[in-house]
């Protein structure tokens, strides 16, 4: 992506990822936090619930803070379980 579709999804606050690796690869669901309660409170109010598979908070969606902070978790083992 370039700057401005970067741009794009910071204002949006929600981005779907996928993180990849030598034999594998899964989707993260990336949010801000203005934005996962904004989808929380939508969810629950249209389905009574909300659901995130693999989810991510970040201060906003920028690359750098993608990056960072998929690579803390890839650390902290996130990753290896399923």
């Amino acid at each position: 992506m370039d700057e401005y579709d970067w741009a794009i999804q910071e204002a949006k606050g929600w981005l779907e990822v996928t993180v990849a690796w030598d034999g594998g690869g899964q989707a993260v669901e990336v949010y801000d936090p203005v934005r996962l309660a904004q989808s929380v409170t939508n969810e629950t109010a249209r389905l009574g619930r909300f659901t995130a598979g693999r989810l991510l908070v970040v201060p906003s969606v920028t690359r750098k803070n993608i990056e960072s902070a998929i690579s803390a978790i890839a650390d902290e083992g996130f990753f290896d379980h399923g």
